[in-house]
């Protein structure tokens, strides 16, 4: 696991994304987190079939669509790499 944030505060995880291996690359994942790292803490997980992020301490004026925006930003660093 590779933790990206602030410290963790062992706090349960506010949101959690799972990204399928076989479309998503873990490069864009990386890039896309290190671009909203100022919305929220994540820690991403890589197991067998997906890479599991999860967001934790997220800014309260992004909660509502942090999920959505972060999943098309992932996709559009995808289609201009």
């Amino acid at each position: 696991m590779l933790y990206l944030g602030k410290k963790n505060t062992g706090r349960k995880n506010d949101m959690s994304i799972n990204f399928n291996k076989d479309f998503y690359s873990l490069e864009a994942i990386k890039k896309a987190i290190q671009d909203y790292k100022g919305l929220a803490d994540f820690d991403i997980e890589v197991k067998k079939k997906i890479i599991k992020v999860d967001l934790e301490n997220i800014d309260p004026g992004s909660k509502d669509i942090i999920k959505e925006e972060f999943c098309n930003y992932v996709l559009g660093l995808m289609k201009n790499a």
